[in-house]
């Protein structure tokens, strides 16, 4: 799987992070107690998680773009993915 599809997917996760974060914000000012605001503070701690991770990207795009080029190299050439990159490999969680 390339990295652009992971970015991708990571551009989703951070949209249902959102939502949830809304629906979250719903809640708290519907029923303003304890055990809504923790859910409110998680699902906004969750948000910027997957944020800074995306900013990180954005960040530095051209290395990113350039490792990912090189790979889609070594793939054709060698059949493997370089062992060296400039950026750190994006994981599924």
């Amino acid at each position: 799987m390339s990295e652009l599809t992971l970015v991708a997917e990571d551009i989703l996760k951070a949209i249902h992070a959102m939502e949830d974060a809304y629906h979250a914000t719903q809640a708290l000012r519907e029923n303003t107690d304890p055990s809504t605001f923790d859910e409110f503070r998680t699902r906004m701690l969750e948000l910027h998680d997957r944020l800074e991770k995306l900013k990180m990207v954005l960040d530095n795009e051209e290395a990113y773009a350039v490792d990912e080029l090189a790979d889609a190299f070594s793939m054709m050439n060698t059949g493997h993915r370089l062992e060296y990159r400039r950026t750190p490999h994006m994981e599924r969680e």
